[in-house]
């Protein structure tokens, strides 16, 4: 029995001798630790081996009667605990062994440089960047920056915004009086929205953009489709008008969502019609399939705006010039003196009584190629220029909170080497950042003196929401939101919209998007010290 127990020491002793044999041992916990450990593992197991050598030796030269062997070993108690505590020992290191290999950290097999390492945490992990954001100047420098590079050469005079409404007005008055479905195309006036409204434009040339709302009389009326089952998930930002006619009331979302219901904008009257002629020429007119197509829409307002300014332009000293873009309505106001504005018309369908409208695309974060031309974009802007209007009432009187917007705009669009270039982060990114920090800190925070902090925390916010691939909405979904601002019960009650959803699928998109913001955080001191300098020597 007593050999018996030694050769299964011998075999726990190979065992665990064998787990740190070079040939067996990979790259994974090579080390020099590990080697150290080999060693010292090899120099026992010699030590061990010949001991029990010997024993074995000494064993089988006793006397080979079973009786007398089993009668010395019950007289050698404590040679048998010795065998026992030894088999217990080589057990205890076996088990020990199998479970560090189990749980030690595993190591990639492919090893890279630490340049390679840096760049590769950089790409994928920018939270490893936006916790230290070292290039962003004192306060001194940003005042200087703003002042020499923003304030005194992007700002329009604030006249500006009231003349651009002023003149759409009375184009779209002259356009009402010419429009030959007067009867039942309504268009109502102008609503300005955007940057140089909200008083933090700084791109150069200054875009003026402007909402021109339509509705239906004599017993049309337009129906909204949003948050609609049939509507796909990564369309959320989107809805479909659906015209209905007196004599086709029965057309409607087949979606049987009781939700809906109550938000038919039905602007009618209780007239009908003895024929469907006019139905038709106006579905052609500005539908597909009986929903509102934006660009019939957009074709139909830039014809009926070239015509009524054809009507007023003796009133004028100006020259208008119409361009065809991508869902809206370009108008070019030209001066003799050489001074130009430029101006987007974007038809919309007021969401019930709401200040929300369904608009034909023209945010810079929502172009889609592949979307139908039924399909209008979800728009609150209404409701932020109000938002922004009551926050700047609240914080101190010389607050930041433009500026930041301001600053990162102008950077970002100085960064860019090519303006046909498609670039991810647009400015509506920064003003939802912006616009989310707004209600989640206090209002004194936003004092001027905080201008380099505020600036952090607004580059922090977009790199944690590029590292989550999340950044939601403002306005829908949000119950925090101020009630005294007109959002329908059912946007603030709806999910969020994630305005990063297609980073999660589209990798291209992403890795542009991270390599934005890395060059922003890169580039944003030295480029703002060549800007003072640029322009204070001119």
């Amino acid at each position: 029995m007593p050999a018996l127990l030694g050769l299964f020491s011998v075999c726990l002793l190979v065992i665990t001798g064998s787990l740190y044999h070079p040939r067996l041992l990979s790259d994974e916990v090579e080390s020099e630790e590990v080697r150290s450990r080999m060693k010292e593992q090899e120099v026992q197991y010699k030590l061990e081996m010949e001991r029990l050598q010997k024993e074995v030796e000494e064993k089988s030269n006793r006397d080979h009667n079973v009786k007398v062997n089993t009668f010395a070993k019950a007289e050698d108690p404590e040679k048998m605990d010795w065998n026992t505590w030894n088999i217990l020992l080589m057990v205890t290191i076996l088990f020990l062994e199998l479970w560090r290999k189990d749980t030690w950290p595993h190591i990639p097999h492919d090893y890279n440089s630490e340049e390679e390492e840096e760049e590769e945490k950089e790409n994928e992990f920018p939270q490893r960047i936006y916790s230290n954001i070292l290039n962003i100047p004192d306060k001194s420098v940003l005042d200087q920056f703003y002042n020499i590079c923003i304030e005194n050469v992007s700002q329009e005079p604030m006249q500006t915004c009231e003349f651009v409404e002023s003149f759409v007005d009375n184009l779209l008055e002259a356009c009402r009086n010419l429009c030959q479905w007067d009867s039942e195309l309504i268009l109502e006036d102008c609503l300005g929205i955007g940057s140089q409204f909200e008083k933090w434009g700084c791109k150069t040339p200054s875009v003026y953009d402007i909402l021109v709302p339509i509705f239906l009389q004599d017993g049309y009326c337009f129906k909204p489709e949003i948050c609609c089952c049939d509507i796909p998930p990564d369309k959320q930002n989107y809805g479909r008008i659906l015209m209905v006619t007196p004599n086709s009331a029965e057309l409607g979302c087949q979606c049987k969502t009781t939700e809906l219901e109550g938000d038919v904008l039905c602007l009618i009257h209780s007239k009908r019609f003895e024929s469907d002629v006019h139905a038709n020429c106006l579905a052609s007119i500005m539908c597909s399939d009986w929903y509102l197509d934006y660009k019939k829409v957009v074709k139909w307002l830039r014809v009926a705006l070239a015509q009524s300014w054809n009507k007023i332009c003796h009133k004028y000293d100006f020259v208008l010039t119409f361009h065809n873009i991508t869902g809206c309505c370009g108008l070019k106001v030209q001066y003799q003196s050489g001074r130009t504005i430029h101006i987007k018309v974007f038809p919309a369908v007021r969401l019930k009584d709401s200040d929300v409208y369904l608009v034909s695309s023209f945010s810079d974060y929502s172009k889609d190629n592949t979307l139908s031309t039924t399909y209008w974009h979800i728009s609150c802007a209404v409701c932020e220029y109000r938002f922004l209007k009551i926050m700047a009432k609240n914080v101190p009187k010389s607050s930041c909170h433009l500026k930041c917007l301001q600053i990162l705009i102008f950077l970002t669009e100085k960064l860019r080497s090519s303006p046909d270039q498609r670039y991810v982060l647009g400015s509506y990114l920064f003003k939802t950042i912006l616009m989310h920090l707004l209600l989640s800190q206090p209002y004194s925070n936003w004092h001027e003196c905080h201008l380099e902090h505020r600036l952090r925390d607004v580059l922090k916010y977009l790199g944690k929401c590029l590292d989550e691939k999340r950044l939601h909405r403002f306005m829908i979904g949000n119950q925090t939101f101020p009630k005294q601002i007109g959002i329908p019960e059912m946007l603030l009650q709806a999910e969020p919209i994630n305005l990063f959803r297609s980073f999660v699928t589209e990798r291209d998109s992403y890795s542009q998007a991270l390599m934005e913001y890395q060059k922003i955080l890169r580039d944003m001191g030295p480029l703002m010290m060549e800007c003072i300098k640029d322009n204070t020597v001119s």
